[in-house]
């Protein structure tokens, strides 16, 4: 069962609400990766040139439902963190089936420093059992499916990529709220993709 999100309000409760001023929260700590990412990036092509994906951490890309002529605005794109670099070939189209480990969180808060986990693959919202692949099960996904966010990772990923993906609310579920998370929320996941199918390919079973 998933635990109340908010906190309820009486006269006799004084305690702040852990989701006060959400959405200016979660504005200000997407803007702050933001700005270490492009920070990280510029150094990076700064010292590298055209190799400098080989030497940063960080990534951005538009999302895949935008037009790549446009200004990039602040909430166009998803910034990822690189956890572990893959080599596999390609990359998974829209309607291909991914394979893959993840798991979603919402930013720190006062009852959850390293974020409310609201969804996650496999039998643990741990991150070492996640991405466990002797103790974990993956999820088949599609990016079509998806969040505009989470779906432009994983276009963008190589077999093997295990990424920290920062989306801003505006690519996920904007100003609309869902069971487990609240409207206007920036969304952390850590995704790892294991393999991609071309549609109709058969998905085959885990090990």
């Amino acid at each position: 069962m998933l635990p109340v999100l908010f906190a309820s309000c009486s006269d006799d409760n004084e305690e702040p609400d852990e989701y006060e001023n959400w959405e200016v929260r979660n504005d200000a700590y997407f803007n702050h990766i933001r700005q270490l990412a492009q920070d990280s990036i510029r150094q990076a092509k700064n010292a590298y040139g055209d190799r400098w994906r080989d030497y940063s951490n960080w990534m951005a890309f538009l999302s895949y439902s935008l037009d790549s002529t446009i200004v990039n605005e602040s909430t166009d794109s998803i910034y990822v963190q690189v956890l572990k670099r893959g080599s596999g070939p390609g990359c998974p189209l829209s309607s291909d089936s991914c394979r893959i480990f993840y798991r979603g969180r919402l930013i720190p808060s006062e009852s959850y420093p390293e974020g409310y986990v609201f969804a996650h693959s496999g039998q643990s919202s741990k991150f070492e059992e996640i991405f466990n692949a002797n103790t974990s099960v993956p999820t088949i996904m599609r990016p079509s499916t998806a969040v505009k966010g989470f779906g432009t990772a994983m276009q963008n990923m190589h077999v093997g990529d295990r990424w920290r993906v920062y989306i801003p609310a505006e690519l996920a579920y904007g100003s609309t709220s869902t069971s487990a998370i609240p409207a206007h929320s920036t969304l952390i996941f850590e995704l790892e993709l294991l393999a991609y199918y071309r549609k109709g390919t058969g998905v085959p079973s885990w090990n």
